[in-house]
């Protein structure tokens, strides 16, 4: 988060058409491999599984540090980078998503939010550290992101057993089995509305996340990875706060309902972005959108992996996870285009209205307002 438009932005000086571009290769794999890492996921080990790709996501790190070394990194390099990223994530998250269940005990949202923390804080951490990238250089972080990952597949293979038989893993079945997943999902009263709102979340929030904030922290305010790392650490101290809220809180039930209100309310602020601001104001925005987007990934999770069918959970939570990951390439690349072509300004307002009906139609045609905690 802090490193890529480092490189991308400072280094090789892209323009926010190519940058979009950049953050595409990052979440595009998703799109076509993402149903079938959730298929594998619920026909294989996920614990021999997450070391594979841990182990594999180190390969492009020790590209980039040979490319700086020997004086060959390039735009096109940090494509591949990002395609090779793109897919190890694919592979990654339905298998981690599918372990959770079988750590919560019965507890789905708070094991779901003390997930969240834990991730979030380590991610505070990593930007904390790639915000040094203006003194020390990137080659010493990409070092540490490459250890951290090896950390990460040691771990793997301490996670507790799959906590039922899975069926062999047959590849005659998986385009089947993908399709199934899909079924599963639009036949759900409760995954396949959440799975609706995550398109909007990808489309109006995840692009500008990925793109607007970059290049306002640039543009606005003359910042560099120093800037990048304040700004995402805002974010994502705003998320760890909700989220510390909701592993404490236990008794919420109304999950539909936290999930719109904490969309709703993250309107306002991306239009709020519309206006220049002294820097610590425009810090404390981005908090705050921080604290609406932990509820509703938090919520969303919990939704999904409460509702899903234990056999097919792997696929159905890669479907989910499918919608923003399909939709955040797209809203990356519409923000990148409105920017170079037109101006922030205008992103922030195209983008604003999508989400307002994103809304409407979301509260007018599912029941997603109604959708609560079984317990």
């Amino acid at each position: 988060m802090v490193l890529f438009p480092t490189i991308l932005i400072l280094m090789l000086k892209v323009s926010p058409s190519n940058y979009g571009l950049a953050q595409v290769s990052l979440l595009a794999p998703s799109i076509f491999l993402i149903v079938l890492g959730g298929t594998i996921a619920d026909r294989t080990d996920t614990r021999i599984l997450l070391c594979f790709v841990h182990l594999m996501a180190t390969a492009p790190l020790f590209l980039i540090l040979f490319a700086i070394y020997f004086n060959f990194l390039s735009y096109e390099l940090m494509i591949f980078y990002g395609l090779i990223m793109g897919c190890a994530s694919a592979f990654a998250l339905p298998s981690r998503e599918s372990l959770l269940t079988s750590i919560s005990q019965g507890e789905i949202q708070r094991t779901v939010t003390i997930a969240m923390i834990t991730q979030f804080g380590f991610q505070l951490i990593g930007m904390s550290v790639g915000g040094l990238a203006d003194n020390l250089g990137v080659i010493p972080l990409i070092i540490a992101q490459s250890f951290s990952l090896i950390v990460g597949a040691y771990f793997s293979i301490k996670l507790p057993k799959p906590t039922f038989k899975k069926e062999p893993f047959k590849l005659s079945k998986i385009k089947n089995e993908m399709i199934e997943a899909f079924i599963e999902v639009k036949n759900s009263r409760e995954i396949f509305p959440v799975s609706l709102s995550m398109i909007m979340v990808g489309l109006c929030f995840m692009g500008n996340n990925l793109v607007t904030l970059p290049y306002i922290t640039t543009e606005r305010y003359g910042f560099g990875s120093t800037g990048f790392a304040i700004v995402s650490a805002c974010f994502w101290m705003g998320t760890l706060s909700s989220n510390s809220i909701l592993a404490v809180k236990k008794n919420i039930k109304r999950w539909g309902t936290a999930l719109m209100v904490a969309m709703t309310s993250g309107l306002p602020i991306l239009g709020s972005l519309y206006f220049e601001m002294p820097f610590y104001i425009f810090c404390l925005v981005i908090f705050s959108w921080g604290c609406g987007a932990g509820v509703v990934i938090a919520m969303g999770r919990t939704i999904t992996q409460t509702f899903a069918v234990e056999s097919h959970r792997g696929r159905m939570l890669s479907v989910y996870t499918l919608a923003f990951m399909a939709s955040g390439p797209i809203g990356a690349i519409v923000s990148g285009n409105i920017i170079e072509k037109y101006s922030l300004q205008t992103n922030i307002l195209v983008t604003s209205t999508i989400g307002i009906i994103f809304i409407l139609v979301l509260s007018l045609k599912t029941n997603i307002w109604k959708i609560k905690s079984p317990n």
